[in-house]
């Protein structure tokens, strides 16, 4: 079982897991080393970082390359906008305190929480709900991964409106669909955003029908592999709209998670466009840092506390 804050990861969890503590840990205390990392796990104790300690400097030395491989990745794939910075020996992991108001960094450390936090029981923070949040988020990411033409729009929960009317918004705002028309007229609609949270599309001069048009999902959390099939954008036209699609959409999956590459084709084959906490910070430039920075303040400021709580 992933592990949630304010509880520590097992000493066997996954080298994703462990690469986001010991991005916490780092967020916490400015910089952190395999060593600590390890002690934090209770694998080895401080009195047994001494000379002639061969079985745990062996269990050191093998246990968490990976996790650093792992973190050097995301540093990679975050174009710039990685908030963590690894040594040079590749053992000690230090956190970019100068980027801390770019929107890359807050980018970040959103997902990083939003990953770890029960997103269940904790996601409202400084009255802002960090579900949500990740809606508007794909849009944004979405429409700046299609380029200067493209559109986007947030149709989830994110948007008070009734589920009718949201529907007959998407299909005048992309041009496609007509209308709003439930498949089985006489039943009572109870959907309420039914999987789809955010869309984007790169629209023709002419507006006619047949476009290339993303329809996205959105997860928080680590509770998403179960539910990478969920969202079929045909079957939910043939649901909700009067005309089908002329070019059927894309379906893509928006993750706060940095997720294990080991099964990465695995999960693009069933999530379609696969975006995860690398992916999203990669293509978040110009998003309104406003809401997500008070969010991040106040969801860091309660892990603080709990931490110091439990010391």
């Amino acid at each position: 079982m992933t592990f949630k804050l304010p509880s520590l990861p097992s000493a066997r969890a996954a080298h994703h897991e462990l690469a986001d503590f010991a991005e916490l840990v780092c967020w916490e205390q400015g910089e952190v080393s395999e060593r600590q990392v390890i002690a934090y796990l209770g694998q080895i104790d401080d009195n047994e970082y001494n000379e002639g300690c061969d079985d745990d400097e062996d269990e050191a030395g093998e246990y968490l390359p990976e996790v650093m491989n792992e973190i050097e990745r995301r540093s990679e794939a975050c174009r710039g906008g990685y908030p963590f910075r690894l040594s040079s020996t590749g053992t000690v992991l230090f956190y970019k305190d100068e980027l801390d108001e770019s929107i890359e960094s807050l980018v970040y450390r959103y997902l990083l929480l939003s990953t770890r936090l029960d997103m269940q029981k904790d996601k409202i923070h400084a009255g802002i709900d960090g579900t949500e949040l990740l809606e508007h988020l794909s849009a944004h990411v979405l429409q700046q991964y299609l380029g200067s033409r493209s559109r986007s729009m947030v149709f989830g929960t994110a948007i008070a409106s009734t589920f009718p009317k949201r529907i007959s918004n998407l299909c005048q705002n992309v041009g496609e669909g007509i209308n709003f028309r439930p498949l089985d007229q006489n039943a009572t609609v109870t959907a309420n955003d039914d999987k789809l949270d955010a869309v984007a599309w790169v629209p023709f001069t002419d507006c006619d029908p047949g476009k290339l048009v993303v329809f996205a999902q959105c997860k928080t959390g680590t509770n998403w592999q179960s539910m990478t099939t969920q969202l079929q954008p045909t079957d939910f036209i043939k649901r909700w709209m009067l005309n089908p699609y002329l070019v059927d959409p894309i379906r893509a999956l928006f993750i706060s998670e940095a997720i294990n590459r080991a099964r990465w084709g695995e999960f693009c084959t069933s999530a379609g466009l696969l975006f995860d906490r690398c992916r999203i910070v990669d293509y978040c430039e110009g998003f309104d840092m406003a809401e997500i920075k008070d969010w991040v303040t106040a969801a860091h400021a309660q892990v603080q506390m709990v931490s110091q709580t439990k010391n």
